[in-house]
């Protein structure tokens, strides 16, 4: 799904990250109270849903599949003429206004749903430890700082290919290690490496990869996965148990920043999912009216 960057202006009011039950549901919300928003997919949308053969316990919809439903769900957020535009989110940035960047641009809003499930692929051993000091989820972002020096792209998708190529015209040595089968297309100086990753290593910054039988000795990793571990997107975001620690009001740690489905934590339940994306939106909405009261009582200088 290529990024459609026309559709993305510089500033919104809600940024919905996620187009799974809790973002479709927060994203309706949003539109029923009339904000400015944006809702943000990076990938096929709630492929979890999709492969549920039958759901049994959402309220009204006795004995229906899981595709059937999901496309209910889209048919509902397209009749309200409400857009999923696809931006793959690498960072956020606390605010407000946050900001949302991808490889390829960055717009901000004042409040911020996080809603994107929980990802399938775990952190790898020195990941977390050497986040910001050689280890990366955007080559094309963090490319010119690593000319001439050698790096290492893990990819988890064809989506590094291009990446990897980007980086073979400014690194000394690039190496691919891809976790699916076919590559597509990659340039011929880029080494291709079989292994799986056992760590990255490094005292204050990125030395080296670990894969199974070999060590590679490189300046920085960039790991590409489909969706990002919600504690990689914002820095300082507060965790428990693996998940995003939020209140009864879907708030996360950070003022404006708010949480929902299952990146929140078990159960992991479509009921669950979507009534807490109706919850953050609404919560996020008085957030918002909250911030304009405050900016309209601050004296102009």
């Amino acid at each position: 799904m290529p990024e459609d960057l026309q559709t993305i202006k510089k500033h919104y009011e809600l940024a919905i990250v996620g187009c799974g039950p809790a973002g479709l549901s927060a994203a309706l919300n949003a539109k029923i109270r009339k904000r400015d928003f944006i809702l943000l997919a990076s990938e096929f949308c709630s492929p979890k849903l999709s492969k549920a053969p039958q759901v049994e316990n959402f309220i009204g919809f006795p004995e229906i599949s899981g595709e059937e439903l999901r496309q209910r769900f889209l048919n509902h957020v397209k009749e309200k003429e409400i857009e999923i535009v696809p931006f793959k989110v690498s960072s956020i940035y606390q605010g407000p206004p946050f900001t949302l960047v991808s490889k390829d641009q960055s717009f901000e809003a004042d409040a911020v749903i996080i809603a994107t499930g929980v990802s399938v692929n775990k952190l790898f051993p020195g990941e977390a430890e050497l986040l910001g000091h050689g280890v990366g989820y955007c080559a094309t972002c963090d490319g010119p700082l690593y000319k001439n020096k050698s790096v290492a792209i893990v990819s988890y998708n064809k989506e590094g290919e291009a990446e990897a190529n980007f980086m073979a015209d400014i690194c000394s040595k690039v190496y691919y290690i891809p976790y699916y089968s076919d590559i597509v297309k990659l340039d011929s100086r880029i080494e291709v490496k079989k292994g799986k990753v056992k760590g990255i290593t490094g005292t204050q910054s990125v030395e080296r990869l670990d894969l199974n039988e070999e060590q590679l000795s490189v300046d920085g990793v960039f790991i590409m996965r489909e969706t990002l571990p919600a504690e990689q997107l914002v820095v300082g975001l507060e965790m428990e148990d693996a998940a995003i620690k939020v209140n009864h009001k879907l708030e996360t740690n950070m003022p404006g920043l708010f949480a929902a489905g299952d990146c929140t934590g078990q159960p992991y339940q479509l009921i669950k999912a979507a009534g807490e994306g109706g919850t953050a939106a609404l919560h996020a909405v008085k957030y918002l009216d909250n911030l304009k009261s405050s900016a309209q009582k601050v004296p102009a200088l």
